[in-house]
C-alpha cells in the first residue's frame, strides 16, 4: 500500500497502463482518461504546488512559541537511514536530521528533561538494525548522556509511536514533541485523538518561500517538485486516515 501514498508512482503506474491499454484495446474509451493523468503529472512536475500545500501544514509552525521548561522531549524517528548504517557501520542520516539534533538542544538547555525516542522498523523486512539503533549511535557520537533516553521500541508508524508513549505520558508535565515541520500536523492530530497533550516543536521545514516567481524557476527542479508533492499528498493522507478510521 505504501508505494501508492506516493502520487508519482501511482501517475507513472497509470501512464503505463494507459499506454498498454491504448496499444491493443478501448483506444477510445480511455483517451480523455490518459489526457487528464498526463496533465496532472505535468501539472504537479512542472509547477510548485507541492510546496505550496507543503507551506500549508508548515505556516502554523514557523514561529516558536516560548518554552520556559521542559519534562519530557518525544523525539519521532524517521531521520536514520538503516540501511546505510548498517553497510557502512558509520551514522548516516536523512533529511530530518534536525529531529536528533533539536532533542540534544533542547536537552542541554533543560537539565532535568528527559528524551523519550520513539521508533522502531516498519519495513515489511526487517533490516538488522532498527531507528533505535541508530539513533542510539547518533546520541553515543555527540557524547550525549544516554541514561536520559527512553527508547520505545517495536513501532511501525507515528500512530504506533504515540499510542505507545501514551502509555507512559502524563498529561501534567510539559511534554514537547520534535518533529518536521510538515508531519507536525498529523502527528498533533493522532496525540489529539489519544488524549496526549503535547508542545510542538518543529523542525526540518521543506517548503520555499521564494520572493518572486523568477527566483523560484531559477532553481526549478522537476524532480523537486514532484517529491514536494508527495510529501505533502502523504500526509493529507495520512490525516484524512486518521480522521476516518481511528
Amino acid at each position: 500500500m505504501a508505494p501508492f501514498l506516493n502520487l508519482t508512482n501511482l501517475l507513472i503506474i497509470l501512464i503505463i497502463l494507459i499506454i498498454i491499454f491504448r496499444s491493443f484495446f478501448l483506444k477510445n474509451k480511455i483517451k480523455y482518461f490518459s489526457y487528464t493523468i498526463v496533465f496532472l503529472f505535468l501539472l504537479i512536475s512542472i509547477f510548485p504546488i507541492g510546496n505550496f500545500g507543503l507551506n500549508y501544514l508548515e505556516k502554523k509552525y514557523i514561529n516558536q512559541q516560548k518554552i520556559l521548561d521542559i519534562d519530557n522531549i518525544i523525539v519521532l524517528a524517521g531521520s536514520e537511514n538503516l540501511q546505510s548504517t548498517e553497510i557502512t557501520k558509520k551514522l548516516n542520516l536523512n533529511g530530518g536530521s534536525e529531529r536528533l539534533i533539536a532533542s540534544v538542544k533542547l536537552a542541554n538547555k533543560f537539565k532535568n528533561s528527559k528524551i523519550y525516542f520513539l521508533g522502531g522498523d516498519g519495513h515489511l523486512v526487517k533490516n538488522s538494525l532498527n531507528e533505535i539503533n541508530v539513533a542510539t549511535k547518533f546520541y553515543e557520537d555527540v557524547s550525549f548522556d544516554i541514561n536520559r533516553i527512553h527508547f520505545v521500541n517495536k513501532t511501525r508508524n507515528t500512530y504506533e509511536n504515540l499510542k505507545e508513549f501514551k502509555k507512559i505520558a502524563d498529561n501534567n508535565k510539559k511534554n514537547i514533541l520534535i518533529t518536521s515541520a510538515f508531519h507536525m500536523p498529523r502527528s498533533l492530530y493522532i496525540a489529539k485523538n489519544l488524549d496526549i497533550k503535547l508542545i510542538p516543536y518543529a523542525v526540518d521545514y521543506r517548503s520555499n518561500n521564494f520572493s518572486s516567481i523568477a527566483n523560484f524557476y531559477q532553481n526549478f527542479s522537476v524532480s523537486g517538485n514532484l517529491t514536494s508533492f508527495d510529501i505533502f499528498f502523504r500526509e493529507i493522507v495520512g490525516i484524512l486516515a486518521i480522521k476516518l478510521f481511528y
